[in-house]
């Protein structure tokens, strides 16, 4: 593996995130990165690699880790990357956002709102063979959440190993009021619908895998590959109801998702 390759592909993503202003101001870090370095990341295995040294350098600053996102959980979005099975992104404590507080658009390049189910474990996803029944049963908490994802590439990502070194698109989130999951829920039949303005995007979890606990289970089985797993206190956001949507300054959106609750998120 090329070492130098990840090392600066990684510092030029985790900058055009807007990571080099934490901590040097004469950095440039609002920037999209040339889609023509992306022509050396050859598979997975170097996207990934990339991923994690951006979020190594985010946690050398100061950030903190606490969770994982599961990208292309429906199969239309996987067949435009060519993707045989989703794509795993990782959580930053400094990209949520607070009930009541906006989403700030700077330093956000051409950002889409997705509606997705947020699972807090209480317990640890050990197992090679992690399933849906055992996410459910490790689940302490869900929630309505919305993830804001949004590419550092000039462009957007042209390949599934761009999309996967930028942290799956990964941008900022905001994850709503929890509820204790119940035997009665049946997140696979759970319908959501997002509301811009006079814009309405319906929305299911039957889009995410066929229940947002296989995706759950799917990134279980996926970070035991690297030698990694899901820990209890872990928070997982799971894979998008409904379409990604265009937003811009001024728009509330306003995402309900039944019986899980409803939440608002104002874009300054």
């Amino acid at each position: 593996m090329n070492k130098e390759l990840v090392a600066e592909l990684g510092r030029r993503l985790w900058q055009a995130g807007g990571g080099a202003a934490a901590v040097d101001s004469a950095a440039v870090g609002s920037a999209a990165v040339d889609s023509a370095l992306a022509d050396r990341l050859d598979g997975l295995e170097l996207a990934y690699a990339v991923q994690d040294a951006s979020r190594d350098l985010a946690i050398a600053a100061g950030e903190r880790a606490i969770g994982y996102k599961v990208g292309l959980t429906a199969q239309p979005a996987r067949e435009t990357f060519g993707a045989d099975e989703p794509a795993a992104g990782h959580l930053l404590a400094g990209r949520l956002i607070e009930d009541g507080e906006p989403l700030a658009m700077a330093g956000l390049f051409a950002p889409l709102a997705e509606v997705e189910v947020a699972f807090t474990l209480g317990e640890a996803l050990p197992g090679p063979r992690v399933t849906a029944a055992d996410v459910r049963d490790a689940t302490a908490a869900l929630a309505p959440a919305f993830e804001i994802v949004d590419s550092r590439w000039h462009g957007g990502p042209r390949t599934l190993p761009m999309l996967v070194a930028d942290n799956t698109n990964a941008a900022r989130a905001m994850v709503g009021p929890s509820v204790a999951p119940s035997a009665a829920m049946d997140l696979s039949k759970l319908a959501a619908t997002l509301t811009i303005g006079s814009r309405t995007v319906p929305g299911s979890a039957a889009a995410v895998m066929g229940d947002p606990a296989e995706a759950v289970a799917w990134l279980a089985r996926h970070l035991l590959r690297g030698g990694r797993r899901l820990e209890a206190g872990d928070t997982v956001l799971s894979g998008t109801l409904c379409a990604p949507t265009a937003i811009s300054v001024g728009d509330r959106l306003v995402a309900d998702l039944g019986e899980l609750g409803r939440i608002a998120l104002d874009v300054n």
